[in-house]
């Protein structure tokens, strides 16, 4: 059976990309490492994420892993989404929490 390859051309920029290597199936997973003075601040960072996160999907799946360093700690935060759409979705609009 044979592959069929599928491109896009964007009409705006002229920048060709094959459907496929942008949005791949089963992509649903981010995993953020959330910096903070103690537990406390890292949680608090942590919920403007988890807000985001569901706005894109209510039904997003949020773990957490507390680790402590020199200067404070770091909250590895997994986010997994429902479907490869809503993971994007959120990583551009996370893009204004910081």
């Amino acid at each position: 059976m044979a592959v069929e390859h599928k491109e896009e051309v964007c009409e705006a920029c002229g920048c060709l990309a094959e459907v496929g290597t942008i949005i791949r199936d089963g992509d649903d997973i981010v995993v953020i490492p959330v910096e903070g003075d103690d537990e406390a601040d890292a949680r608090a960072r942590q919920e403007r994420y988890v807000e985001v996160a569901k706005q894109a999907c209510p039904d997003v799946l949020v773990s957490s892993e507390l680790q402590t360093v020199a200067n404070g700690v770091i909250l590895n935060t997994t986010l997994q989404f429902t479907c490869t759409a809503e993971k994007m979705i959120f990583e551009m609009r996370a893009r204004s929490v910081r």
